[in-house]
């Protein structure tokens, strides 16, 4: 049964006028929550030591400045020859109630040259994971399905390796480079693992981190339309009547001063603002922010010296958020490379970084390709006399697709 739009109509309806009436409250919040930021400039070295005293005892995210608050940089001078490497990638997940255990990994690879002699190479990897080893990792006692946010860790793996294996087989030291990802270079998924799982993940990951900085290439990743609360979770700091950096004493969640009276936190200014939101009207076309370091558990406990810095950067109407690991941060060299061959791809790819959309459309697997896939799985095991079928619960739901 197709879903039934005139019944969700009037529900649409409630939402829009809901959300119109939020726009003015939400607006005068984000100038609040920029003033303090802006008033705290000079002071920066201060609320670091606020977010370190907080980031035990608090139960939102923080990040850490390592440069003054109001820091913007214009545009750095463009570079017209240049050369990078960018990788995607997508999958083809394991199927319980499918005809077998196994999952594609999908990496799309790319690699472009600007300038006198430009040249271009795009193309796919796909592997197929169907061995005991590939689906599961063990601890000791038990096995663990890589499945989910885990066949997640494995394929950003991938797309790390690829680099690698790109810079070594097109970027060479005549022209500035870079290596460009999609989404973050922190591993979230991982944040909640056992160790055993980090372990497995993170090992060959910062490998990857480690390879590029031995090859003196610059790593970032570019995030549109950020979400994070980073950054506003260090304002939060500002409006605490508790913190006290003289004192020792940092912010504790839900038992505060104001919270003790029976009023509304003076932080609650900052509720459901993100990082892109409040800085937004600090930053003009090409101006980069601020550097911070993600104090997320996972980046502060195991990326060592690829500890992972961020900045805002805005391209038109957005404000995006872009990665690097602390190797790049500390070389400013390095920083305005990035900050400006980001801002030519987005400016050639009308929005977005080029190859980045590149590097999607190469990996990105299809209905009609997985459906393909599964017929040539299929036609394989009923050759080889294996069985070729699913479960009954996956027979019921193609049933009802037909």
């Amino acid at each position: 049964m197709p879903l039934d739009l005139s019944a969700l109509g009037k529900q649409v309806r409630a939402m829009s006028g809901s959300l119109a009436g939020e726009v003015s409250a939400k607006s005068q919040r984000q100038q609040l929550a920029l003033g303090r930021y802006l008033e705290s400039s000079e002071a920066h070295s201060l609320w670091a030591q606020a977010v370190n005293l907080s980031r035990e005892s608090a139960s939102w995210l923080f990040a850490l400045p390592t440069e003054p608050l109001d820091t913007v940089v214009d545009l750095p001078a463009q570079i017209s020859a240049y050369a990078l490497v960018a990788s995607d990638g997508s999958q083809v997940d394991v199927e319980r109630h499918g005809i077998a255990m196994c999952y594609v990994i999908n990496i799309g690879r790319v690699f472009i040259r600007y300038g006198h002699r430009p040249l271009a190479r795009l193309n796919s990897q796909p592997t197929l994971y169907f061995r005991d080893e590939d689906l599961y990792l063990y601890d000791g006692v038990r096995p663990i399905a890589i499945e989910g946010n885990y066949l997640s860790a494995r394929r950003d793996v991938e797309e790390g390796l690829a680099l690698v294996g790109l810079a070594d087989e097109f970027l060479a030291d005549d022209l500035p480079n870079m290596a460009l990802q999609d989404g973050t270079l922190v591993r979230w998924s991982l944040a909640n693992a056992e160790r055993v799982v980090q372990d497995y993940f993170l090992t060959p990951y910062l490998g990857y981190l480690d390879a590029m900085r031995e090859r003196g290439i610059p790593v970032a990743s570019y995030i549109s339309r950020p979400r994070s609360p980073e950054v506003a979770g260090t304002i939060r700091l500002m409006f605490c009547p508790d913190v006290d950096v003289a004192q020792g004493k940092g912010a504790v969640c839900g038992s505060c001063s104001a919270v003790a009276a029976g009023k509304e936190p003076p932080c609650s200014v900052c509720n459901g603002l993100s990082d892109a939101e409040i800085l937004a009207d600090g930053l003009q076309e090409g101006q980069r922010g601020a550097i911070f370091v993600s104090m997320s558990r996972i980046n502060i406990e195991c990326y060592g010296e690829h500890l992972i810095h961020f900045f805002y950067l805005r391209f038109g109407r957005e404000i995006a958020r872009v990665e690097i690991p602390r190797w790049v941060a500390i070389d400013r060299t390095m920083v305005d490379r990035v900050h400006s061959l980001i801002y030519d791809q987005c400016v050639r790819g009308q929005g977005y970084p080029v190859a980045l959309a590149r590097a999607h459309e190469q990996a990105v697997v299809r209905s009609a390709d997985r459906r393909a896939f599964l017929g040539v799985v299929e036609g394989s095991l009923r050759r080889a006399e294996l069985p070729a079928s699913g479960s009954r619960k996956a027979e019921s739901k193609q049933g009802v697709r037909g």
